[in-house]
């Protein structure tokens, strides 16, 4: 207005015309609102994935009204990666209605249930004016994250001297044979919920009121626990490599295979986040299956305060209902007494050892321990010398097998867990 007024006093032409052009821009920039009539239509490629695969995240975006540009952006856990594409996209908006699809690739290198939120977008009015409007659209979304677990049955790929007959031999003694009905019993605490025979349950007039469970022939049952240690000297080294994720491995890989010939399973995680531990309880069938890969992609590593005795402790109703095959997952040398260091003790892991060893089968013979060491990686070391820390694994392997225990000694960045249990096995035939 000021160039204008100066125009026409002074009568210049140049000066009135880049006066009324300056105006006009004005006017029109604040007649022009921000783009607006945003919708955004989110679909990813799948909501559950392994540890370390990626999720492709692609976008419909369309926007109705106005002109200018506009801003989208995803916010995203910190533990996804972007491995292709962007997140942030900016679109500018012409008269009509636009459409666009952007796509983008994240990977999850933990495991977890992680939240996507909603894509957010700010449209901008055009000419540099500050007025904007903000929104967002395409829903939550949540991801499950899952631990990588290899499939224990894929024998092409292991990579064993022995041939493929003597291998299906060795994982035969340590399977369990198909389940036959031997009689029909009340119900006691541990026995799974797919034995209740509910027919016969509701033909019965019992006083106590309780169900009626299919007794499974001795012979031919069989039943597996796992402990897991998930203390926070696991949780060491990246995040995909460390000696926490080959536990998970380790236990979805037994209980894979333990399940799919008909065994009963359970599982307790000691040392967790929360302090008292996570209980899987004893269960068969694809849903069991199921049911642990979900607590294994919630656990959390803690401080060691429960050892293995407690845990013991804790699930000793179950135990010696189930009279179970035990393995024990975890890390050897941190039990290695060394001075001026608290650690877990050595005396305390080795008696609840023995009296895991000391529950008979109903075959009247001792139930079978197995201990796994997850040994870590040259990266997962940190400080330490990692010959020192095979040193330290080895006295307690050896205290252990003295005691009558079996150990399995895993190194991750050498072999599968299925070669080390093949050549454990081979061993002890």
């Amino acid at each position: 207005m000021l160039f204008l007024i100066v125009g026409l006093v002074l009568g210049n032409v140049l000066l009135l015309t880049g006066s009324v052009f300056v105006l006009l821009v004005v006017l029109l920039a604040a007649a022009l609102p921000p783009s607006s009539g945003v919708t955004v239509e989110r679909l990813l490629s799948r909501v559950s994935c392994w540890a370390g695969d990626s999720i492709t995240i692609s976008r419909r975006i369309t926007i109705r009204e106005g002109v200018g540009l506009v801003f989208f952006h995803d916010d995203l856990p910190p533990e996804a990666r972007i491995v292709e594409g962007s997140n942030l996209r900016a679109v500018w908006k012409w008269p009509g209605t636009t459409t666009v699809e952007v796509s983008y690739s994240v990977q999850f290198p933990q495991r977890g249930q992680f939240t996507l939120e909603e894509t957010g977008w700010e449209s901008h009015a055009p000419f540099g004016t500050n007025r904007r409007m903000y929104g967002a659209g395409g829903g939550r979304t949540e991801v499950t994250v899952v631990p990588r677990i290899r499939s224990i049955m894929r024998l092409n790929h292991v990579r064993v001297a022995t041939k493929i007959s003597r291998y299906r031999d060795h994982m035969a003694d340590i399977g369990g044979g198909a389940n036959e009905f031997r009689e029909l019993r009340p119900y006691a605490m541990g026995d799974p919920l797919n034995r209740i025979n509910w027919k016969a349950t509701a033909r019965g007039n019992r006083s106590d009121n309780l169900p009626l469970v299919n007794e499974l022939d001795p012979e031919a049952q069989k039943s597996v626990w796992i402990f897991l240690d998930i203390a926070d000297y696991m949780d060491v080294g990246t995040p995909l490599t460390n000696p926490l994720e080959h536990t998970l491995e380790a236990s979805g890989s037994l209980a894979q295979y333990y399940l799919t010939r008909g065994s009963t399973l359970g599982a307790f995680a000691y040392n967790s986040l929360t302090g008292s531990g996570e209980l899987l309880s004893p269960d068969s069938g694809r849903k069991q299956f199921q049911r642990l890969v979900r607590m294994l992609s919630r656990l959390k590593p803690g401080s060691p305060q429960q050892d293995l005795l407690q845990a013991v402790e804790w699930c000793k109703r179950f135990l010696f209902r189930l009279r179970p095959e035990v393995f024990i997952i975890t890390r050897l040398d941190v039990l290695y007494a060394r001075p001026g260091q608290a650690v877990p003790s050595l005396g305390r892991f080795k008696a609840a050892v023995d009296r895991l060893t000391a529950l008979r089968s109903r075959t009247h013979r001792l139930s079978k321990v197995r201990v796994v060491h997850v040994s870590p990686q040259s990266a997962d070391a940190g400080y330490r010398d990692l010959s020192l820390i095979d040193w330290e694994a080895e006295r307690v392997t050896e205290e252990l097998k003295n005691g009558g225990a079996a150990v399995i000694e895993w190194q991750p960045e050498e072999e599968e867990f299925i070669v080390a249990l093949v050549r454990h096995m081979d061993a002890y035939r």
